[in-house]
């Protein structure tokens, strides 16, 4: 069993989480309108199509394959890139109402692009189709994605057990940024010993096991399924960064609860994401939204 968080529902984010929870893809045009089956628009689009229905054996390839298509604005093959930061929105109660969490991006209603837009939302689509998770969301770069996973997930006084061998900018990050800004501390253990990750583990003061799927750049290998049951059973959650493997491994077929990546590197591209269950990925969102790293 998974460790999930719920957002509390009497949190000064909650109005947030509901506007979150909303903001997703479409392929309707942008209304004005603010009364649900009264403009004349189909609204039959619901915001469950932006996760994708893949099952957790499918094969990566074949859910991709069957991920929604996005085209272009104009008939393109290929989905329109969307550069605005802003969107237009033209009657104050529409405002209003996407303020309130009402009206998102599952009927084409966007606020800025640093929240959502519908370019980063299909690339987040694809994503999670390719690692088999609720939904995956898009950051400005690997760290942006890695950094906002931990210091959402760690509280000050917390700890996180890692792997020795990581990528220098997550290292850095565990090693100084997070103990000195945030009183976080990392216990760096081999993660081919599953015993030692065991024993590093501090029941009720470690709240995240961090590793690579195949570390960079030693290229080793980690037992996924093992290191998660170890973290779950003792109610840690297992956060992977599946850069090198990501048509090779699936973490989150395999026990991981948040797959991280940086796609500008195996994959290609210019954007980099987090993906998981989705009640995780709200909670991500705020800090996401706070600090620009969409």
């Amino acid at each position: 069993m998974h460790k999930t968080f719920p957002i509390n529902p009497k949190s000064q984010f909650s109005n947030l989480s509901k506007m979150a929870e909303t903001q997703f893809l479409t392929t309707k045009k942008r209304s004005a309108a603010v009364h649900d089956g009264v403009d004349g628009f189909d609204y039959t689009t619901k915001k469950s199509m932006l996760f994708p229905t893949t099952k957790a054996d499918q094969d990566p390839a074949a859910a991709l394959a069957g991920a929604r298509h996005e085209f272009g604005e104009h008939g393109g093959v290929n989905m329109s890139i969307e550069a605005s930061a802003t969107f237009t929105v033209m009657e104050p109660e529409t405002m209003r109402r996407m303020f309130a969490g009402e009206l998102g991006a599952d009927r084409d209603f966007f606020i800025y692009s640093r929240h959502f837009n519908p370019t980063v939302l299909n690339l987040g689509r694809q994503m999670a189709a390719l690692e088999g998770t609720d939904a995956a969301y898009c950051t400005s770069s690997g760290m942006a994605a890695i950094s906002s996973v931990l210091m959402q997930l760690v509280s000050n006084g917390q700890n996180v057990v890692a792997s020795r061998t990581l990528y220098g900018g997550t290292h850095a990050l565990l090693t100084h940024f997070l103990p000195r800004v945030c009183n976080i501390t990392t216990t760096f253990v081999d993660v081919s010993d599953v015993e030692s990750v065991r024993h590093a583990i501090v029941e009720g003061k470690t709240k995240v096991l961090y590793f690579e799927s195949v570390s960079n750049p030693t290229l080793a290998v980690a037992d996924i399924p093992e290191l998660s049951r170890v973290a779950h059973a003792m109610g840690v959650t297992v956060v992977v960064d599946n850069t090198f493997a990501p048509m090779v491994l699936s973490p989150a077929r395999l026990g991981a609860d948040v797959v991280v990546h940086s796609i500008s590197k195996f994959i290609s591209g210019g954007a980099d994401i987090i993906a998981g269950k989705k009640n995780l990925l709200i909670i991500f969102l705020f800090l996401l939204f706070f600090f620009c790293n969409l």
